[in-house]
């Protein structure tokens, strides 16, 4: 067994709600660890091949693959960071932690069991439809991210010039919908309080809402001095095209101001 870090935090999220830019920001202060989808399940094989340790099988973890994502999820940092989507099968990963732990009653601890104490990040998008348009014009285009430089970060397929897809859009809207819903009752059933980060504030003032997260780890709030994104926003006004049609043509009410 490695030494377990000191503290750690799950940073509990649905795509395109701003988590690469906050793990990105967390990682640069240096004090709160290197957040990744470390149990994404479509990444275990390739990071189980990164760090040298037996890939997970279809029915639990393997301690040694728990024991390198707490080394690399910390960074020496002494504080253990992770990011992990609601539909990436949340409750199916807690289950797998259960055949690894089986004195672990309640969710939580079972988490806890495999990391430590941990509090927990909700990060979320007000405006829901925004964040469907931007998933998928990020699906059509196959453009993700982009770094602060406006250089490609990643990119999964081709260029591609997105098309309006009422349905595609209304899919990942319903998708969103439930799956942030999902976080919230889940918080409800394990007794927890997160701290709740609207991508919206996250994107006007990342060093405000680092510092509020720094804050709420009791890291030192000062490491958010200085640091910039390391990404770009990739919302323009086709999105707010997209949007705002979307909205329409599916009776919704328009955005409120601010989001």
């Amino acid at each position: 067994m490695i030494l377990r870090p000191e503290q750690g935090y799950l940073i509990c999220t649905m795509p395109r709600s701003g988590s690469t830019l906050l793990c990105d920001l967390l990682s640069q202060t240096g004090v709160a660890g290197k957040p990744n989808s470390f149990f994404r399940p479509q990444s275990l094989a390739d990071f189980a091949a990164e760090w040298d340790v037996p890939a997970p099988s279809l029915d639990d973890f393997d301690q040694s693959y728990i024991d390198a994502a707490l080394t690399h999820g910390s960074a020496n940092t002494g504080c253990f960071g992770m990011r992990i989507m609601w539909q990436n099968n949340v409750p199916d990963f807690i289950q797998r932690l259960g055949v690894l732990f089986p004195a672990a009653q309640t969710d939580l601890d079972r988490l806890q069991a495999a990391f430590g104490p941990l509090k927990f990040i909700h990060l979320a998008r007000r405006d829901l439809v925004a964040e469907a348009v931007s998933y998928v014009i990020a699906d059509q285009s196959g453009l993700w991210h982009r770094n602060a430089d406006g250089s490609e970060l990643e990119r999964t397929r081709p260029p591609a010039e997105p098309d309006y897809d009422f349905d595609a859009i209304h899919a990942i809207y319903e998708e969103v919908s439930v799956g942030h819903g999902n976080w919230n009752s889940w918080f409800d059933g394990q007794n927890i309080t997160p701290l709740q980060v609207a991508y919206e504030d996250l994107a006007q003032d990342p060093n405000d809402q680092l510092r509020r997260v720094l804050h709420f780890l009791g890291c030192d709030e000062r490491k958010a001095d200085g640091i910039r994104p390391g990404t770009a926003r990739l919302s323009d006004a086709r999105n707010a095209d997209w949007a705002a049609r979307f909205r329409e043509e599916a009776g919704l009410a328009p955005a409120a101001p601010g989001t």
